[in-house]
């Protein structure tokens, strides 16, 4: 087995072709040098040397042509570290991000994307579009994304071998239209909200969100709620609170504009969720870690 080592040696000699300036810039004896080419030689079973000449050696037709295919193998090496390193450290590689709706309320991913490519240039990034909530999970089931990020509850249920980490959480509140007299009142009650018309998202989108209103309002008011529309998304839920078509349940961030036909009101019963990353489990992925640092750095501080 010809070693590293050996070829370096190799290279250096085929260059001066004089075995005591090799061994020098080597930095090994001339004896050395002269055993290490020997063993090559026999591992080869070619001389690479023709020593005829006590005063001069030169490269044989085998040696040159070995210097052919070796002499890049050190900058090759040396290349091959270096770009093992820049993936060590998520400096370069592929990124697929699964992205809903929601989740656009609260992270530029323009900006997230500008400054990962600013700071890791070989990054290859793609954002994905996800209104479906069955569409992004099947995403990270079948490879096409490596994260998905989405607002829900901690316990949510995603394809088996993956796992939630937790980037901000939400308070729930309700979009009133203006002139309805819930508008009017500062500190809403549970009872305040019953028979009332409300836009939601559909139970296959959004399955725990709804399954968690139904259990609060069949525990305070003996009812479930009132949906009048249904609707995926803030903007879509804005735009039907601001016609006046019903209220809307938000996981709103201060630094999001209303419409001036829209007031905020906490929800009066405390419905913790939070905008969450999906990954596979044990995911240490450098790129990764690195893009969900990027995403935290750049959600507005509350």
């Amino acid at each position: 087995m010809i070693t590293i080592k050996q070829i370096q040696n190799f290279l250096v000699l085929a260059e001066v072709l004089h075995f005591a300036r090799a061994a020098a810039q080597l930095g090994i004896s001339q004896a050395t040098l002269s055993c290490e080419i020997k063993k090559m030689e026999k591992n080869l079973d070619v001389q690479l040397f023709d020593r005829s000449d006590k005063w001069e050696i030169r490269l044989t037709c085998a040696g040159r042509t070995y210097y052919e295919y070796v002499k890049n193998i050190p900058a090759d090496i040396f290349t091959a570290r270096q770009e093992a390193l820049k993936s060590a450290r998520g400096e370069r590689g592929s990124l697929a991000v699964a992205v809903s709706n929601v989740a656009y309320a609260y992270i530029d991913f323009g900006k997230v994307c500008q400054r990962m490519l600013l700071r890791y240039p070989e990054i290859k990034l793609k954002i994905l579009d996800m209104p479906h909530g069955r569409d992004r999970f099947d995403c990270l089931k079948h490879g096409k994304a490596d994260v998905a990020i989405f607002a829900g509850s901690s316990n949510v249920q995603l394809p088996e071998g993956f796992a939630v980490k937790n980037l901000l959480t939400l308070d729930m509140a309700l979009a009133i239209p203006r002139k309805s007299r819930l508008a009017k009142i500062s500190q809403l009650q549970i009872k305040d909200l019953k028979n009332i018309h409300f836009i939601l998202p559909p139970p296959e989108e959004a399955p725990n969100l709804r399954r968690a209103l139904d259990e609060v309002f069949m525990e305070h008011c003996q009812s479930l709620p009132v949906v009048s529309q249904e609707v995926i998304g803030i903007r879509g839920t804005l735009q039907f609170v601001a016609a006046g078509m019903g209220v809307g349940f938000l996981f709103m961030h201060k630094h999001n504009p209303l419409p001036d036909e829209v007031v905020l009101r906490k929800f009066p019963v405390k419905m913790e969720r939070s905008l969450l990353a999906g990954c596979r489990e044990n995911n240490n992925s450098p790129v990764v870690c690195n893009f969900l640092e990027t995403v935290r750095q750049n959600i507005p501080a509350n």
